[in-house]
């Protein structure tokens, strides 16, 4: 058996021979070679905002939107209408003079022509139904801006949880090394009776909680690497492979600042603000719905009749129509629209309210992570040298097992703090540009140069 004073040098010997490296604050990027598709944020964005569904369903209606232009572009547009007939009667067209019977018409004749109507003056109703569905369609562009920049944000979001899970994993594997080294040095002592079996307890447990973390980190990074898949319609098994981006000191902007660049560049109060404008166009079109329209209406007649002068002729219609009566239909339409002007105002006040309000969360946020991430950052280089400190002072005999286990502990805690705050200070950066309506794609572009 080994004295007691040659067993703490066996183990300070073991001690200086483990890797340090694996206690830094940065772990290797790629610790081993992974198989699967590399996937960067400037790549994602592409692909989410060329195969999102909530994309393309947001186009449809973009689509028919610019349909509806056209229905709205069509009374301002002449109207040309044909027609061609073959009669057959059965007896031809007669009148009687006196005794005899005279033969006014062919029994089975042809008749044809065109008609062509052109409005020339309605008050503006045309014109300003046209102008409101253009309005409309405005909105509908903003309101696909407004789900690209959304999806954009949701894709960028995921990815930074995703690579946390990375990292947690990363930390994970930290401690199960470490308590691993460190209970095969302890077993190492009970081999030589230096301590007895029940000394081994505490670093077992530990050691079986650390992989138990390991592989719920693990799950959890299957979970979220699933969700982006899905969010980038990819097959479900399909693996991906991550690259990070690296951590800057962002420099916050001033709050009022960013509540006028929102309010400025947010597609959002751009819906609501050509929806009002549309509503009030289609008032003024409802207001002058019953007064005359000046109309033209020419065209060109042929009717197959050998008893008439004249079988074809041409003609030009100069005229006006008016609506006296509707029942009161047009009156209720404009108080109707005009309730609806007074809804979107609404919403719109609501939406600028949100939007603010989004904009402080968001800046408070970057703020608040930017303070933890530095307060993280140093408890984490003071965790590892504290680890340290009571391994020696453990082979010293001046710690106890429980010293060392709860120095790991706390290394591991502080690695996940550390790793916790920097991914929360890139996921707010994003948040705060996206909620000032700066372009993500831009700047994570540039990220990638």
């Amino acid at each position: 058996m080994i004295s007691k004073k040659i067993a703490p040098l066996i183990l300070i010997i073991s001690i200086v021979s483990l890797p340090f490296c694996a206690y830094s604050a940065e772990p290797p990027n790629s610790p081993e070679e992974k198989s699967g598709r590399l996937l960067t944020i400037p790549e994602g964005i592409s692909m989410v905002l060329k195969d999102s569904r909530l994309i393309k369903i947001e186009m449809f209606g973009k689509d028919m939107s610019f349909d509806d232009t056209l229905l709205a572009l069509s009374p301002l547009l002449p109207h040309l209408t044909a027609n061609m007939a073959k009669t057959y009667q059965r007896y031809a067209p007669a009148m009687k003079f006196g005794a005899m019977d005279v033969q006014m018409g062919d029994r089975n004749p042809l008749s044809g022509g065109f008609d062509i109507y052109q409005t020339l003056f309605d008050f503006g109703k045309n014109v300003s139904n046209y102008k409101a569905s253009t309005e409309m369609l405005n909105a509908r562009k903003a309101s696909v801006e407004s789900i690209k920049r959304t999806v954009t944000l949701e894709f960028i979001v995921s990815y930074f949880d995703l690579l946390e899970t990375e990292k947690m994993i990363a930390v994970a594997e930290k401690e199960v090394d470490s308590l691993a080294a460190y209970l095969n040095d302890m077993e190492h002592l009970y081999t030589q009776g230096v301590i007895v079996e029940n000394d081994l307890l505490p670093a077992k447990v530990k050691l079986a909680d650390a992989k138990q973390k390991l592989i719920a980190s693990g799950n959890m990074r299957e979970v979220a690497a699933a969700g982006i898949n899905t969010m980038l319609t990819m097959p479900l098994t399909e693996s991906i492979i991550t690259q990070d981006v690296k951590t800057e000191m962002f420099k916050l902007p001033e709050l009022s600042a960013a509540w006028v660049s929102a309010e400025a560049k947010r597609p959002e109060i751009l819906f609501f603000n050509k929806q009002i404008k549309s509503s009030i166009l289609r008032e003024r079109a409802k207001t002058v719905q019953n007064l005359p329209t000046v109309f033209l209406n020419t065209g060109y007649t042929y009717n197959q009749n050998q008893y008439m002068v004249h079988e074809d002729n041409a003609y030009i219609k100069l005229g006006a129509k008016m609506d006296l009566y509707d029942g009161g239909a047009t009156g209720a339409e404009i108080m109707k629209e005009r309730h609806l002007n007074k809804q979107l105002k609404e919403q719109k006040n609501k939406i600028v309210e949100d939007i603010r309000y989004e904009v402080k969360r968001s800046f408070l946020g970057l703020k608040d992570a930017i303070e933890k991430l530095a307060v993280a950052k140093g408890a984490l280089q003071q965790a590892e040298e504290n680890v340290r400190f009571y391994r020696v002072k453990y082979n010293n005999g001046a710690a106890t097992s429980t010293d060392v286990l709860e120095a790991i502990n706390l290394q591991t805690k502080a690695e996940t703090n550390y790793y916790t705050a920097d991914y929360e200070l890139k996921r707010c950066y994003a948040r705060l540009v996206y909620s000032m309506g700066n372009d993500l794609i831009s700047i994570y572009n540039e990220t990638e140069k």
